[in-house]
């Protein structure tokens, strides 16, 4: 929050010779619709009926020559929850909040070299819905990869020495944890980390490898692969190994395997994207049993009056890291899941984009709905509309997500 306070300063008092700042406002309401499960039996989370966050967002850039100057964030006022999951540990208590999503500083040292310094976006990796070797921001939606997250702190020197070849290094403060770390420290936290991502051009096909690592954050390795098939075709795989499981337990003389891989076929206004994710240490059926066992036996402790109050609390928090376990790095619980989704730009005359998309636990049955559109009512005006309907088994993955339904609106003004 230090660091956007001047970077907004600059942007609205850019001195003579600088080009035009550039503003968007948007009103965003972002709406949930909670449900008990199996993590979340008589409401034990504390998410009650529905919540309501209402924002009003500001998005700002200024250019000074080789400098730019970017911001993005809102205020937020909460209605309906207490906070939900480990609430007094993940979130302040109060109603109203300010969020920074990014505010950054990047300086271009002519073609080849540029340096940023903020929070931002670090954006890297083919995959659609996952990224297997960007584990320093907040991953990825999988129902709706499109929606706008926060990213992370980092320092980062992107270098171009040719067409074919780039290199970027980022120091950042990671922004993904485990389930035990999610419970046991606030979101404001972080921990250091670094990422190390070469990309090459070989013969029409794009290469990447990445190394990435760092204070509480498992030793990465990943590549990245993307390539054009007669211009209407896209495909791209990207992979990733760890030594040691982001979800519990551990087990830190393992090494995991995590694959991305699909394509993008497009035909005039039409767009079909399909991508299957593998997550190698995602849980079996067993292991799935063995985690609900524990989550009911901690919540049986929490709610037992006759057992001491440290052993409540002790109950208390091995509930919540249980319940934590399947949203822990944005990785998903098992092991197979396949996302799709279909999009069709100039509808109903031109100005609406239609959106349907879909994902699908293959292991358990799981099954996720989101659709959604974006209206331009002017060039400089639109209104954008995300659902997104969990169901399943209720041992599934997204069984076990205690969303019943979830919508995003968004107008934004652009001047």
């Amino acid at each position: 929050m230090k660091l956007s306070v001047p970077l907004l300063l600059l942007a609205l008092a850019a001195p003579a010779g600088a080009g035009p700042p550039e503003f968007e406002l948007r009103l965003e309401d972002d709406w949930n619709a909670y449900r008990e499960t199996a993590l979340n039996r008589k409401d034990a989370l504390g998410l009650g009926d529905d919540e309501n966050r209402l924002r009003a967002a500001l998005h700002a850039k200024q250019a000074f020559g080789n400098l730019r100057l970017a911001f993005r964030g809102y205020v937020e006022r909460r209605d309906g929850s207490d906070g939900g999951l480990g609430a007094e540990e993940l979130e302040p208590d109060d109603e109203t909040r300010f969020v920074i999503r990014q505010a950054f500083a990047q300086y271009t040292f002519g073609p080849a070299l540029s340096i940023r310094v903020g929070k931002q976006r670090l954006a890297w990796g083919s995959g659609l819905a996952w990224n297997p070797t960007s584990r320093l921001e907040p991953p990825k939606n999988a129902a709706v990869p499109g929606l706008e997250l926060p990213g992370a702190w980092a320092a980062r020197i992107d270098w171009q020495p040719a067409a074919w070849a780039g290199v970027m290094a980022v120091a950042a403060r990671a922004e993904t944890v485990s389930d035990r770390e999610a419970v046991e420290r606030s979101e404001a936290e972080g921990a250091a980390a670094g990422a190390l991502r070469m990309r090459f051009l070989v013969r029409d096909t794009d290469l990447a490898l990445v190394v990435s690592g760092g204070e509480e954050q498992r030793t990465l390795v990943g590549f990245d692969l993307g390539r054009n098939l007669g211009g209407s075709v896209a495909l791209h795989a990207e992979g990733a190994f760890t030594r040691g499981a982001e979800l519990f337990p551990p087990r830190d003389d393992e090494t995991f395997f995590r694959l991305a891989a699909g394509g993008l076929w497009t035909r005039g206004d039409d767009a079909v994207a399909l991508e299957y994710f593998f997550n190698g240490e995602g849980y079996e059926d067993a292991e799935v049993a063995t985690l609900l066992s524990r989550a009911d036996a901690a919540l049986d402790a929490w709610h037992d009056r006759s057992l001491p109050p440290p052993a409540q609390a002790a109950g208390r928090l091995g509930y919540l890291a249980a319940a934590s376990v399947p949203f822990s790095g944005g990785l998903g619980l098992r092991r197979h899941t396949l996302h799709a989704s279909w999009t069709r730009s100039q509808a109903l005359g031109g100005d609406v984009t239609l959106v349907a998309r879909a994902l699908f636990g293959l292991d358990d049955g799981g099954v996720a709905l989101a659709p959604g559109f974006t209206w331009a009512l002017r060039d400089d005006l639109r209104l954008a509309l995300d659902a997104s309907f969990p169901f399943g088994p209720e041992d599934a993955y997204l069984g076990l997500v205690p969303v019943r339904a979830a919508l995003q609106a968004r107008l934004e003004v652009l001047f």
